[in-house]
């Protein structure tokens, strides 16, 4: 339980063995490059980018293919989609596909064949644009000639014949005024359809282009085809092309998605590419001549010499040095813990990742954390659901790491549920009258202790805080400034419990206990001894880092106006003690509404029964959502804010970073 230590390992190798060397080094995905620092010479050179283009052009081509594919698979009309087993294993979305080394290796062997699958689609992608682009312009044909639908005329009689000119004119809606077309000097005749009405227009040569004029300006279009046909006719010729267009599309894309079948191993090959761009990427940080290379990078201690012997058994021409972190180095971190702790590692990360020589703080936050979320939810009944669903996908190798993660994180906080609500006798809320089933205290009953208890737990959170950063400065070489800033509060905070043991003969009677113990008269003289030396360590010391007497006495007053805010973190436990009460609470308001469901004759228990699952679900749901941020903000703000400072980068080695797959 701890932050692994890391080893610099140094490699000179031929350039000729340069791919095997990365196998080993990547193939357990525990090895980081950095950047050569350690040769200067004239000879070494920068990688060769050409290798990364031609990589991601590559890989390029495969994401193309991939998305054409998840593309057209929904483009087909439901009549016309292949509706075998086959065809519905096929999946775009979802977890990252789990595969061994071997299905990684046997799609790299493909790559030829595969590449050849990519091509074949962009060659389809072209069809159907090609098609698609046709189908556009032959649907702007159809809406040109949709006006004149209605015109029983065929387009080329619409021509000048002696000195009269017949016009076809075309709108969508009525027809414009009926004085406007009595005062226009020539004869007309209209015909309508649903929507388009046409107007056909007699006149003389010499009163043409008023006609034109006056009917332009009431929104009516003159018919611009001299097609031998008519209008509708016309539109019929091209709606068949049209169809026989969109079937040469559909067509196309039946031929694309036969091409499904080499889906997952697409999807391995993009992230075979993935590897390769990233090793290429490395390389660039390699020195290297023309027959030599120097790498550099982070591998764990435990299993660097293994690596290195494996290094130099394969490959003869190479010189390793494993070397110690210096000083000025800053490692990764490698957080290294149970199965237990892995879950909770997510939530420091979302703070602030640990430093390579900082102390890793996972196994003690995941204490609190799993006491915290347990007495949010505070149900033996919501916890058992929680722990099911948790533990069934943490364990599932059908999700991906964080899904699963997350989930075992909740059914663990499950776990913390249903040890607090057999304590508290919450079992779905449901209230057991005269029957007393709490073990400790029932939430509803006694709201003060349960405050209390909360406070409780925030003093023991706190004080572990400062205890951690008290031990912390004293391996510093820094043990008064581990007294002054660390020891004066634990003073402080007991001081608070030597008060409160003090108090309890008087306090238990307003919590709703019974106490037969008797402290001894001196508690209460302890805390008050306590607390005044608290005080006097920060007011003394507390600007000690001052050069003049004004800043030290300033100093010592700005530390005890900071005790407001320690008073202000302990009360933030309250929330613990907020969301369990709103938790039974409403658990209880929504049992009193099932009941009187189940009260109406016949139907009344089923119906009362789907109410009450979906209250209490969405009680669920609302209490676990509360929990995880509430709870992980109590970590942040409350604890962390003690001795945690962060701010460290996490191990990224090679090898592991895929969008689709993931290693068995």
């Amino acid at each position: 339980m701890a932050i692994a230590k890391m080893s610099h390992v140094r490699l000179v190798g031929l350039k000729r063995d340069q791919n095997r060397i990365l196998d080993i080094l990547t193939e357990k995905g525990l090895f980081e490059a950095r950047a050569t620092d350690c040769v200067k010479c004239e000879e070494a050179q920068s990688g060769d980018t050409e290798l990364y283009r031609k990589l991601k052009l590559k890989q390029s081509k495969v994401s193309f293919a991939l998305d054409f594919l998840k593309a057209q698979h929904s483009a087909l009309p439901e009549d016309m989609r292949d509706k075998s087993k086959s065809a519905a294993k096929v999946k775009y979305g979802g977890s990252r596909t789990l595969i061994t080394r071997a299905d990684f290796s046997d799609a790299a062997a493909k790559e030829y064949d595969l590449m050849n699958v990519c091509d074949e689609l962009e060659k389809i992608s072209f069809e159907i644009v090609d098609c698609k682009s046709r189908l556009h312009e032959l649907n702007g044909e159809i809406a040109a000639y949709e006006p004149f639908a209605p015109a029983k005329i065929r387009l080329s009689e619409l021509k000048r014949r002696d000195n009269i000119i017949i016009n076809v004119f075309g709108c969508h809606g009525g027809l414009p005024r009926k004085e406007l077309l009595d005062g226009l000097p020539c004869a007309y005749e209209y015909r309508r359809n649903e929507r388009d009405v046409v107007l056909v227009t007699v006149c003389t040569e010499k009163n043409a282009d008023e006609v034109v004029k006056q009917l332009a300006a009431a929104g009516l279009v003159r018919c611009p085809f001299t097609d031998d046909c008519t209008a509708e006719q016309k539109i019929s010729a091209l709606s068949g092309e049209a169809s026989d267009v969109q079937q040469s599309i559909y067509a196309a894309i039946k031929r694309a998605l036969l091409y499904e079948k080499y889906v997952t191993e697409l999807k391995i090959l993009y992230d075979v590419f993935a590897l390769d761009i990233e090793r290429a990427v490395a390389a660039e940080k390699f020195a290297r001549t023309d027959s030599a290379f120097v790498l550099e990078g982070w591998l764990p201690e435990a299993v660097a010499q293994e690596t290195v012997a494996k290094a130099e058994s394969e490959c003869g021409s190479v010189y390793v040095q494993l070397l110690a972190p210096e000083q000025k180095d800053a490692p990764p971190t490698l957080v290294v813990n149970p199965a237990v702790i892995k879950p909770y590692e997510q939530i420091t990360d979302m703070y602030s990742s640990p430093r390579y020589r900082e102390i890793d703080p996972n196994p003690i936050m995941a204490v609190f954390y799993f006491l915290f979320f347990g007495i949010m939810i505070g149900d033996a009944g919501y916890g058992l659901l929680l722990a099911i669903a948790g533990f069934v996908v943490g364990t599932s190798k059908k999700f991906d790491t964080g899904i699963k993660k997350l989930a075992l994180l909740v059914g663990m906080g499950g776990v913390s549920a249903i040890i607090w609500g057999v304590l508290f006798g919450g079992y779905f809320s449901i209230d057991f009258g005269e029957t007393n089933v709490a073990i400790i205290l029932n939430p509803l009953d006694k709201p003060l202790l349960l405050l209390v208890l909360s406070i409780g737990l925030g003093c023991v959170q706190m004080v572990t805080g400062y205890v951690i950063k008290f031990v912390a400065l004293c391996k510093e070489g820094k043990p008064f400034s581990a007294i002054f800033d660390c020891g004066s509060i634990i003073l402080l905070f007991a001081a608070l419990v030597c008060l409160a043991i003090g108090m309890l003969p008087s306090l238990a009677p307003m919590l709703g206990i019974t106490v037969d113990f008797v402290p001894p008269q001196g508690f209460t003289t302890a805390a008050m001894v306590l607390a005044l030396a608290g005080v006097a360590l920060i007011l003394i010391f507390g600007g000690r880092a001052s050069k003049n007497v004004f800043g030290k006495i300033v100093g010592g007053f700005k530390g005890l106006y900071g005790l407001v805010n320690l008073l202000s973190d302990l009360l933030s436990y309250c929330r613990l003690f907020g969301l369990c009460l709103a938790s039974c609470a409403i658990g209880l308001a929504f049992n009193s509404l099932g009941s009187i469901i189940m009260g109406i004759p016949v139907v009344g228990y089923v119906i009362g029964g789907v109410v009450l699952a979906v209250l209490h679900l969405f009680n669920l749901a609302l209490g676990v959502l509360s929990a995880y941020v509430h709870d992980a903000r109590l970590q942040f703000l409350e604890f962390y804010g003690k001795f945690y400072d962060g701010g460290g980068r996490l191990f990224d080695p090679l090898g592991v970073k895929t969008k689709y797959i993931r290693f068995a």
